[in-house]
């Protein structure tokens, strides 16, 4: 089954924010929030969080599964709210975020979707500034947190998407947190959204073959909701699939046109055109530089482009 919109997914997992732009709220005797989310979301977290029963003491962390803007930008919010809980992410994502230039470019890409989607007295009343992030509690292959209840939360390190990444494993109820790891759901239950190694290919595909090797029975994923049932691993299988298709496709098109901006002309036509994914409320020119970074990582995988080129 699909869960495409925010609610209950489980007795221990709630789904929270928008279908676009997922967080969820484990439970043990503890509960930690995985996902940072966009700013624009929050408005909706301040009513979901308002209605779901729950102890805010309780709440001791929230992790970051990589540093990208969709996936950090509702943190500063969530720790003024709860100022107690322990940011959790990987210590490349804690050098990226003491970065000034970074922090710059989360706080404008969050307000341009803030004001593209008309949430501007949200934005003044919320205080939902993005002005950085602090983490607490730096991440590393292997690690557990102990939520009580049965309840460890496993971390592994998947690079490819970024070099920051982290996903989050629950053994006891089988819940993947793959963050951008692995793709989300489509409305094709046959197909995912395409593949997006925006750091190096080679890892992503292999972050991903390892995701694939759990036994699941639950991926939540940060855009596009969560899966559930024997589709949960199906959609990990059919992810690795879709990433050698296109691939494959890819370095077909770059061997026909022997040009990198024409074969992101051709793959865009190809691929945006049947995907009605808005990424975030950030519009299809957003979309099309993750394409066209994710061809980019193709190409110098295959040593088909310098990895050097702008």
């Amino acid at each position: 089954m699909w869960i495409r919109e925010p609610g209950k997914v489980s007795d221990r997992l709630d789904f929270l924010g928008a279908r676009e732009n997922c967080l969820y709220l484990l439970r043990g005797r503890d509960m930690m929030i995985i996902g940072g989310g966009m700013s624009w979301i929050v408005p909706s977290l301040e009513i979901q969080l308002s209605k779901i029963d729950f102890e805010p003491k309780k709440l001791k962390y929230l992790v970051v599964s990589h540093s990208h803007f969709d996936h950090c930008g509702a943190v500063p919010y969530l720790k003024k709210k709860f100022p107690h809980i322990q940011i959790l992410a990987s210590a490349h994502a804690e050098k990226i975020f003491a970065k000034h230039k970074a922090i710059d470019f989360i706080a404008v890409t969050n307000k341009y979707a803030i004001d593209r989607l008309g949430l501007q007295s949200e934005y003044e009343g919320l205080d939902l500034k993005f002005d950085g992030i602090h983490v607490d509690r730096i991440i590393t292959e292997k690690d557990i947190v102990d939520l009580g209840d049965g309840i460890d939360v496993h971390f592994l390190e998947v690079p490819g998407h970024t070099q920051c990444s982290i996903a989050a494993y629950v053994p006891k109820l089988k819940i993947l947190f793959p963050g951008d790891a692995a793709p989300p759901p489509t409305d094709d239950e046959n197909t995912v959204f395409f593949p997006g190694p925006q750091y190096h290919f080679g890892l992503f595909k292999q972050s991903m073959a390892r995701l694939a090797g759990l036994e699941v029975e639950i991926v939540a994923s940060e855009h596009y909701g969560a899966v559930t049932g024997t589709r949960a691993g199906r959609l990990l299988q059919e992810g690795l699939r879709q990433t050698e298709r296109f691939r494959s496709r890819i370095i077909e098109m770059h061997q026909q046109t022997r040009n990198f901006d024409e074969t992101v002309r051709k793959a865009a036509v190809e691929i945006l055109s049947r995907n009605d994914f808005d990424f975030m409320g950030m519009g299809k020119e957003m979309q099309l530089t993750v394409l066209k970074t994710a061809i980019r990582r193709i190409l110098e995988y295959a040593g088909l482009i310098d990895r050097t080129a702008p």
